[in-house]
């Protein structure tokens, strides 16, 4: 006596609804992300991404009344509109320019081969057809990705970057199968696989989204994380940021041994040019010499606004010799900077005082700024516009 057949609710057209379901959710979660932050339009192409699939798939699971091949045909051009606008959305997150006309010159093409060249009565080359538009298009972007590999340090890329790739894979798999096949239809044995790689592909692409919605929120997280620990002005370190880094600096090189250096600049007369001017004048003085301070220090030198028109610079495995040839380095590059705004041209200079780490003398980090304070007022009472590294007796009061 056969068994007798039990109806399951996991057959093909229910799960294709609810992955409906889930496509819907996924696109809102998107659209109210983009509400939040619309200067992300990636995120805006990845909701009308997800609504025309979304479209597609009810499409092919609601009896519409419509001949079954325009409606395959229909359904089929809306899947694979996601993907193009996957390229796109992909480029506008890494503020590339988008050719619409390209990438709609290849869904044509791409749709024309699956009409005439593959037509109703071939399982097998629409299947190839559609494989090599998953192909075409997520090779393109892996390219794309490649190109933006300053966000390498970001999990959301290398998930993108990963989920890209697989998509590809599962594509040249169900590639491969159907060129074995050689026959108009899959065999029966083939079509669960047909239908689960399918289905593969649906998770595949609508995870990317996922994936580029985690990389909008890491930047945006970066760039709150920049503002918190940046001067708001200079873009510089801020003076909580700056002394966390170098209080950490610090210890590391008592405990290694390592040379380090602390330079404080300050700018001289700078009240006047306030005074005289206008704070807006000095606040571009300002955003001028911390992208000198920028362009002169080494690799690795931790930079701060210490306040005001005061400056720090913490230098690591700078012995005497060279911290002094670096302060000396910035302050003739100020000297010489003459920052310009508008038609105005100004000639500025700054005294700095450079404290070289002694560890029987410095214990902490307040006593190494203590050093490089008494070092920089010691150039202001010389005569400013010069470099102090060598503590001298205070002269004796006269009676």
């Amino acid at each position: 006596m056969p068994s007798p057949i039990i109806p399951s609710i996991l057959d093909f057209k229910t799960t294709l609804l609810s992955t409906t379901g889930y496509t819907a959710m996924l696109t809102l979660v998107v659209l109210m992300f983009w509400l939040y932050n619309r200067n992300e339009r990636a995120l805006l192409t990845l909701g009308i991404a997800g609504c025309i699939a979304a479209c597609g798939t009810l499409i092919a699971y609601l009896p519409l009344p419509i001949p079954a091949w325009p409606n395959l045909v229909l359904d089929t051009f809306l899947l694979l509109l996601y993907h193009p606008l996957a390229v796109v959305a992909t480029r506008q997150l890494l503020g590339l320019r988008n050719d619409w006309r390209f990438h709609l010159a290849m869904l044509i093409i791409i749709m024309l081969c699956f009409v005439f060249w593959a037509g109703p009565g071939s399982y097998t080359r629409r299947v190839e057809v559609t494989a090599c538009a998953h192909i075409l298009y997520w090779s393109m972007i892996v390219a794309q990705l490649y190109r933006g590999r300053q966000w390498r340090t970001m999990m959301g890329y290398r998930l993108g970057l990963g989920l890209a790739a697989l998509t590809i894979g599962v594509a040249l798999f169900r590639l491969v199968m159907s060129w074995l096949e050689k026959g108009s239809n899959f065999s029966s044995a083939n079509q669960l696989l047909v239908m689960f790689t399918s289905l593969s592909l649906f998770w595949l692409t609508f995870c990317y989204s996922l994936s580029l919605l985690f990389i909008s929120y890491e930047r945006l997280l970066l760039q709150v994380r920049q503002q918190a620990q940046q001067d708001g002005l200079t873009q510089l370190y801020n003076h909580r940021t700056f002394h966390e880094q170098a209080a950490a600096m610090f210890s590391r090189s008592r405990q290694r041994g390592q040379a380090l250096a602390l330079l404080l600049i300050d700018l001289d007369h700078f009240k006047e040019v306030n005074d005289r001017y206008g704070h807006q004048v000095g606040d571009e003085v300002l955003r001028q010499l911390a992208d000198c301070l920028r362009a002169e220090s080494r690799q690795g030198d931790v930079l701060g606004r210490h306040g005001g028109e005061e400056f720090v610079v913490m230098l690591p495995l700078a012995s005497r010799v060279e911290a002094c040839n670096v302060a000396d380095r910035l302050r003739l590059a100020i000297a010489n900077l003459q920052p310009r705004v508008g038609e105005l041209q100004l000639s500025i200079s700054a005294s700095i005082g450079v404290a070289c780490l002694r560890p029987p003398e410095h214990e902490n980090l307040a006593s190494l700024f203590l050093e490089a304070d008494l070092l920089l007022y010691q150039a202001k009472r010389k005569g400013r516009n010069r470099v102090e590294i060598e503590r001298e007796p205070e002269p004796e009061a006269q009676h």
